[in-house]
């Protein structure tokens, strides 16, 4: 059978499609027992960003936290191969079964069932985690690492999850077999180098809860040292017990999906700045595109929502990377699914192979680069990307600002006007810009003095618009006209 036209082939190269002097990822390292890694991760000297065997290190990650239960081989090597075309260098798997996971899923689970719902925690299922080996070894072959949640909140006692599990008929796992699951989840998918992260969506108003998640930090730190280690908090949490703080590298936050939410895409990292040890940060979970606002609020998330929750993440500090995510993905949508197991509810989502095509993954994908191409990348050598709302004469906190070396950079995902508080010795220039994607196939880049800058409406629409402002001069206002 033909390859697919657009499809990486064996040799490397999109069939059909002209052979370039394309840049590509890095090669794998093979350790002394053959075994693929690409590379240890490790957070850099500023404490802001990511870097893997010493080179600057985006996280770009999607949200597939239903892959381990849920996912055929075939369909698996599908989705990886297209989201290394789109860019992804990192996938946020559940380790337990997502609770509200479509379903039904593929009946093989990591303890013994019969529902995929109530476990026999003593009894683990080897066949499972020989499965999810192999889904990681095939993530790493297409240059993706995995990260890799211990906890989900819902096998927590005394978290907002479990309360709604226990009501629904759920059980918690038993404290004295935690470790034995942190054990495993080490002993069979260690060998990918993955980024464990301890607690999934998670709060910490129990002491039992604090206890659980101690249990499983404490473990993982004994059984993989060298790993990175992250908490995944429930939306607009901004409180981590102290006593975990020293042992984490970076920090995730969560703005989430509630319509009213938003704005917690640029206080979270505010908060986080001024409340806790410096490290990286990544927006871990922003409104999906096209998820259904919570609380049965009449919304779907479009992809320029999704854009402005990570580059105002971005500007307010948290420039180690961004997390994707397209509702039918994360709980894994197909034609025969009848909804979820358990959870919260959300609109119905598209079905996966629909989700792959969304237009807002290539938005996601272009950060990266836009940034580098500012000189802020998480080279310790580099530039950094340091919120300076404090410039904006504005008091519309929605629209955030931040300094990269001598410019100061805002997103604006709607035409308006801008006021800065700049200094008067010298005079200013604007560079306004679109990057390219399938809906915008061309980007486009406009200098001009700052005075009145005209910008088209219908190309602010194609995709993210970036303000660069090189410092020369007094307070000016760019319009962007219609």
């Amino acid at each position: 059978m033909p390859a697919r036209k657009g499809l990486l082939n064996d040799g490397g190269f999109r069939a059909g499609l002209p052979r370039k002097n394309l840049p590509v990822r890095n090669s794998f390292i093979k350790r002394k027992d053959m075994q693929m890694s690409l590379g240890k991760l490790t957070v850099n000297g500023r404490q802001d960003g990511f870097l893997c065997e010493g080179k600057p290190f985006f996280w770009f990650a999607d949200t597939c936290w239903s892959a381990f239960t849920s996912i055929t081989e075939a369909d698996w090597d599908y989705y990886l191969t297209r989201r290394a075309e789109q860019g992804m260098n990192v996938l946020q798997i559940n380790t337990l079964p997502q609770w509200d996971r479509c379903c039904p899923d593929l009946g093989i689970w990591p303890y013994a069932s019969e529902d995929g719902v109530h476990f026999d925690w003593s009894r683990p299922n080897q066949a499972y985690w020989d499965r999810a080996a192999a889904m990681c070894r095939n993530a790493v072959e297409h240059g993706i690492r995995p990260a890799l949640v211990l906890m989900w909140c819902n096998y927590v006692p005394g978290t907002w999850g479990a309360k709604i599990a226990e009501h629904c008929g759920a059980e918690v796992m038993p404290r004295e077999e935690v470790r034995a699951h942190v054990a495993r989840v080490v002993e069979n998918l260690g060998e990918f180098d993955p980024i464990y992260v301890v607690t999934g969506d998670t709060d910490f108003t129990s002491d039992e809860a604090i206890a659980y998640y101690e249990d499983a930090l404490d473990e993982v730190i004994k059984r993989a040292p060298e790993a990175l280690r992250t908490m995944h908090i429930n939306r607009g949490n901004r409180t981590i017990p102290s006593q975990y703080l020293e042992r984490l590298d970076f920090y995730m936050f969560q703005p989430g999906h509630n319509y009213e939410g938003q704005p917690e895409a640029w206080h979270l990292p505010q908060d986080f700045i001024a409340n806790y040890p410096k490290k990286p940060m990544v927006n871990s979970e922003p409104c999906y595109e096209q998820m259904g606002a919570s609380r049965n609020v009449y919304w779907r998330f479009t992809a320029q929502d999704c854009r402005a929750s990570v580059w105002s993440s971005i500007l307010a500090g948290a420039s180690a990377g961004v997390t994707y995510g397209a509702h039918g993905v994360w709980n894994w949508q197909t034609s025969k699914s009848q909804g979820s197991v358990l959870g919260e509810g959300f609109d119905m989502p598209f079905r996966w192979q629909e989700c792959l095509q969304f237009a807002g993954v290539w938005d996601f994908g272009a950060i990266e680069h836009v940034l580098a191409g500012l000189g802020a990348t998480a080279s310790d050598d580099a530039l950094a990307v340091v919120p300076a709302q404090e410039l904006l004469d504005d008091a519309r906190e929605a629209i955030r600002v931040a300094r990269v070396g001598d410019r100061v950079v805002t997103y604006l995902p709607r035409t308006t006007a801008l006021k800065f508080k700049l200094d008067g010795t010298r005079g200013w220039t604007a560079t306004w810009r679109t990057s390219a994607s399938p809906s915008c196939p061309s980007a486009t880049t406009v200098t001009a003095p700052c005075a009145w800058l005209s910008i088209p409406l219908s190309t602010t629409r194609c995709s993210w618009s970036r303000r660069r402002v090189k410092e020369n001069g007094i307070t000016q206002e760019k319009r962007p006209g219609w």
